[in-house]
């Protein structure tokens, strides 16, 4: 009895390993792409995140369990290799059928990094194109149309559930485009001031007016010329927001707004105090919106 009750339990064990390996190892590297390949796998599977905590996109290093989780992956899933730096090194390792860079997505709009308020600057060594990306719903729909059509490739037995959350997802973008219309449609006409240019696909995704821009990339010097220089043409144009990122420190907030009647919106592209999952890019989205639309108001 004691026998055919191992033998039994041995083959359920198997069966049940078998079901738990069934849908891919999807490894995403952050937050806003995670909620996306999230609302493609539901019901299929689960995909991995790299980046959960507030570091940098940029800059972030991979621990040892990390680059395991990459190694052991069927799909690994980026922006681009010069946006999430920190992955250079560990991607060389893996092979390019398993690797998937969103930027490399036909027809997805990516544009140039823009000038700050200074036409020439002396720092470079940065990169020349704008990888914030997903925060254009246009791109978003490619996006997803593509990965949904990588896992399909990866996992038939479930090409179904992929092809209905492909539609509950797109379903889900038209009410945001319709939602984000609304919020914003009355301040279109109006100018921010932005610290580092992190917003060009939402605003003109929502065709807001070309913002103030005071630092030229993400993470560069904000100097005593750059203030000065920003303040006055704030005040020139009569600027009333200032948006800035969770890596600009309070110093320089205050410093571009003393003395003139400006609010200060905190923006976070990458959704860090939002919980990973389908819901988290589209709290992202909505969040900017009714944010720039309370600073300017």
């Amino acid at each position: 009895m004691n026998h055919r009750f191992l033998i039994c339990l041995t083959l359920l064990l198997s069966i049940g390993n078998a079901f738990a390996q069934s849908s891919p190892i999807v490894v995403t590297s952050i937050k806003p792409i995670h909620s996306i390949v999230s609302s493609l796998m539901d019901g299929a599977g689960q995909p991995e995140l790299l980046l959960k905590s507030n570091n940098s996109a940029h800059t972030f290093h991979l621990k040892p369990s990390q680059i395991r989780m990459i190694s052991e992956a069927h799909l690994v899933i980026t922006v681009d290799e010069n946006f999430e730096i920190g992955l250079k090194k560990a991607l060389k390792n893996i092979s390019s059928d398993s690797l998937m860079y969103v930027s490399d997505i036909d027809n997805l709009k990516i544009y140039s990094a823009r000038d700050s308020i200074f036409e020439e600057d002396e720092e470079h060594g940065h990169s020349n194109l704008d990888y914030h990306l997903w925060l254009s719903t246009e791109n978003v729909l490619m996006i997803a149309d593509r990965i949904a059509s990588r896992l399909k490739d990866l996992d038939p037995s479930n090409e179904m559930t992929y092809v209905a959350n492909l539609e509950q997802f797109n379903s889900k973008m038209d009410k945001l485009n319709l939602a984000l219309d609304e919020q914003l449609k009355s301040i279109q006409s109006k100018r921010i001031a932005v610290i580092d240019d992190t917003l060009q696909y939402f605003e003109k995704g929502q065709m807001l007016k070309r913002p103030v821009i005071v630092t030229p990339y993400h993470g560069a010097r904000l100097s005593v010329k750059r203030t000065l220089e920003a303040k006055r043409m704030i005040k020139h144009l009569n600027i009333s927001c200032l948006v800035y990122g969770i890596d600009n420190s309070p110093s320089q907030v205050k410093a571009l707004s003393e003395g003139l009647a400006l609010s200060a919106s905190k923006i976070d592209i990458l959704g860090s105090e939002f919980s990973p999952g389908p819901d988290l890019y589209f709290n992202i989205m909505n969040q900017i919106s009714s944010q720039i639309r309370s600073c300017l108001e």
